[in-house]
């Protein structure tokens, strides 16, 4: 059975491990896994895990919005003044548990993560990576925008930037 919780420090090590399985499938993050550790937790406000029988299989984090995130930067364009925003990020689920609820139990705990702490989350998903997009869709996010998201010495792919709630 997958449950959620939040991640605590002794987690790292098996995040790291479903991130490189991750990143071997579909290439996320787009960055790659040199700063790994650094990735999963630099600015960071809270992360959860997802976990199967004891073995870490996803990890969703929420950080503040910054304007080093382009979902921030599209909202506040199209939306200033709104209430406060947050961002998620840093979601990921091992290949081998797709379909396993992972996901949607990860967005669940952001959800309510959100609505205790009053905001809003935004997100961006690369082109790329459309399974993710369904996900969102599926879940009740609602696309707001597309924007460049530049990476990697001059790389650029379009964001897709999504919201949880109007």
């Amino acid at each position: 059975m997958t449950t959620t919780r939040v991640r605590a420090d002794a987690d790292m090590d098996g995040c790291i491990e479903v991130l490189g399985h991750v990143y071997a499938t579909d290439g996320y993050p787009v960055q790659g896994l040199d700063h790994a550790r650094q990735f999963l937790t630099e600015g960071i406000e809270q992360a959860w895990v997802a976990v199967n029988n004891g073995k870490i299989i996803g990890h969703a984090a929420v950080s503040p919005a910054t304007d080093s995130d382009v979902s921030v930067v599209l909202w506040r364009r199209l939306y200033p003044g709104k209430p406060s925003i947050a961002v998620l990020g840093r979601l990921f689920v091992d290949p081998e548990q797709r379909g396993s609820g992972a996901a949607t139990y990860l967005l669940e705990a952001a959800d309510s993560w959100s609505e205790h702490a009053r905001c809003r989350l935004v997100l961006f998903a690369l082109e790329k990576d459309q399974v993710a997009m369904k996900v969102y869709k599926r879940r009740g996010w609602t696309e707001y925008g597309t924007v460049p998201y530049h990476y990697g010495g001059g790389k650029e792919m379009a964001a897709v930037c999504f919201v949880n709630r109007i």
